[in-house]
């Protein structure tokens, strides 16, 4: 009786290590997988201009600023409308900051 408990033990023992052997391929061939990584500065500065020229005008309308840093072009804004029920983002119109009056 205790050579067939022994051998079994055996077994059990060949087929864990066996499958251990083969966990450890397929976790390295997952982590050999290239990535590339984006520096958290470079995002935060790509959020940041984004939130600056982004503004909401209400009922899914909002402007996009365009040309603001460059000094040889003129300023403007572009309204987009983004339609909740076709999952869509329509252009609307484009308006040059220098030739709208602001009502007070």
């Amino acid at each position: 009786m205790y050579s067939d408990t022994a051998s079994e033990l055996r077994s059990i023992r060949k087929t864990m290590i066996v499958l251990g052997i083969l966990l450890l391929f397929v976790i390295g061939s997952i982590n050999n997988n290239e990535t590339e990584e984006v520096e958290d500065e470079d995002y935060a500065e790509v959020t940041t201009n984004v939130q600056n020229q982004l503004v909401p005008l209400g009922n899914g309308y909002f402007g996009l600023y365009s040309n603001l840093d460059e000094t040889d072009s003129d300023p403007e804004m572009k309204i987009y409308y983004y339609d909740e029920k076709e999952n869509k983002l329509v252009l609307k119109k484009e308006e040059d900051l220098d030739t709208v009056e602001i009502s007070e």
